[in-house]
């Protein structure tokens, strides 16, 4: 999330500077490393925070909100961006940008100090080893039923 504000906060102030594309690539780069890095910790971090009793749950509640947290993403985005610019001209478009990725950078802090608030569940569950299936019936605790006479012969 640190890396993705990084970048965010970049490429909101490149436009109208008279950068060159070149000057894009970097920030560029950091994204795709960031975002990279970011999706498949973020569901782990998660899960791992939880008992696994309800690790089910957790990932449904996770896909939920991360399907929530885009689509709410894009609506905010492209509501500062309709309060501050327009599609009318070069100047419109960069005064709509910029608020609109820098409330992106914003909610990418607010992931990253969220983040920091996560924890690794503990307990028996995570600690204690689940014994292995018994191999053959004379390691079967319980008894095992006898054959029908007919079968027996």
């Amino acid at each position: 999330m640190v890396i993705e504000t990084t970048w965010l906060a970049w490429i909101v102030v490149l436009p109208g500077s008279g950068a060159g594309y070149t000057a894009y690539l970097a920030p560029f780069i950091i994204a795709g490393v960031g975002v990279s890095m970011a999706i498949p910790t973020t569901p782990a971090a998660a899960l791992n925070a939880v008992d696994p009793a309800v690790l089910g749950k957790a990932w449904a509640i996770l896909n939920t909100l991360r399907q929530f947290g885009a689509v709410f993403g894009i609506a905010i985005a492209t509501a500062i961006f309709n309060s501050s610019g327009s599609l009318a001209g070069p100047a419109a478009v960069t005064s709509g940008y910029r608020p609109a990725l820098a409330a992106a950078a914003g909610f990418s802090v607010i992931g990253a100090l969220a983040a920091l608030g996560v924890r690794q569940a503990r307990g028996p569950a995570l600690t204690q080893a689940t014994p292995a299936p018994p191999r053959d019936a004379s390691e079967r605790s319980e008894p095992v039923a006898a054959l029908p006479a007919s079968r027996a012969k």
